[in-house]
């Protein structure tokens, strides 16, 4: 079932009582979250909204904890990327009746970025299965170097605002460029030289850098790029200009595609990662939309609004 919406919302605030559920991830943003857990519990004290709050490390089974409880009508979800990933690859997000609200709580925040611009929808997420495993992601999943980045991003045991930066220039000399087959709604193509696949459903991913320009979370297509045909030097050049979309313009170097079905073969096993979390041995990958539901964007203005 999908959640109530944002407009339903305005005309049921004072017909029922509403009764929040805020469900944080203690171990996210370096477990730093307290914090942002504390100032969200005085918000809706402060407005007196009924809430009750639970760290995921408590909660089992979401689905069974929302059955016992039904007088809960809305959550707030706290977490960056990891944490959302976590939710939908752990929780059947499809049965839970209640609004569904993401608020940024860690480092990566990425998919945040791209659905605050459309402030709700229904979001399609997308499943990735893989010669390693199968998993659900939100915003995106590639193979290649950023996937590899991740992948010492995690081992890092002194993260802070320039341990993504430091490890994407170890990254980019250490990963090993290679030929690969994209096959995208039956038509298949093959690149030379390639550092990464990334398939998305967001427009951003690695804090902000803005992959997909064109990434919609609400349209059932998901968008592909491809960075191929260069070495390590011309990588770097480039690497400034995805921050602003810009990349895209490179098509000799970037090639950008959509569809509904991709799978994708490289000739060795490689890092692969779906909202940052990293999958080791992946050399074939098929990804295809799983499910939808309603996501809202929480924003305090709005819905302090809604309450009047």
């Amino acid at each position: 079932m999908i959640s109530r919406s944002v407009a339903n919302e305005k005309n049921s605030c004072h017909n029922a009582v509403k009764m929040f559920l805020i469900v944080h991830n203690p171990l996210s943003n370096n477990k730093k979250s307290k914090k942002t857990t504390n100032k969200w519990v005085k918000f809706f004290k402060r407005h007196e909204v009924p809430l009750t709050v639970r760290s995921t490390l408590k909660i089992d089974d979401l689905n069974a904890y929302l059955d016992k409880h039904p007088k809960i009508t809305d959550i707030l979800y706290l977490g960056g990327d990891g944490s959302i990933n976590y939710l939908i690859n752990n929780v059947d997000v499809s049965k839970i009746k209640q609004n569904l609200y993401l608020s940024k709580s860690g480092s990566g925040n990425d998919f945040l970025r791209t659905l605050k611009q459309h402030k709700n929808g229904l979001i399609k997420i997308g499943k990735a299965k893989t010669n390693s495993g199968n998993v659900s992601f939100i915003n995106g999943c590639g193979i290649g170097f950023d996937a590899l980045v991740g992948h010492y991003v995690n081992q890092d045991t002194k993260k802070n605002k320039l341990s993504y930066f430091m490890n994407v220039f170890r990254a980019v000399f250490r990963y090993q460029r290679s030929d690969m087959n994209v096959i995208v709604d039956g038509k298949e193509n093959t690149f030379h030289n390639t550092y990464f696949i990334a398939i998305q459903n967001g427009k951003y991913f690695g804090g902000g850098m803005k992959i997909t320009p064109k990434g919609d979370p609400t349209k059932d297509t998901f968008q592909i790029c491809i960075a191929h045909s260069l070495n390590s030097t011309i990588l770097l050049t480039l690497f400034p200009t995805i921050y602003f979309g810009f990349h895209t313009w490179i098509k000799k170097r970037i090639q950008m595609l959509e569809g509904k079905e991709i799978t994708v073969k490289f000739p060795t096993e490689r890092y692969f990662q779906a909202d940052g979390e990293v999958l080791e041995g992946v050399s074939e990958m098929t990804v295809t939309k799983s499910i939808e539901r309603e996501f809202i964007a929480f924003n305090k203005k709005r819905f302090l609004k809604s309450l009047k």
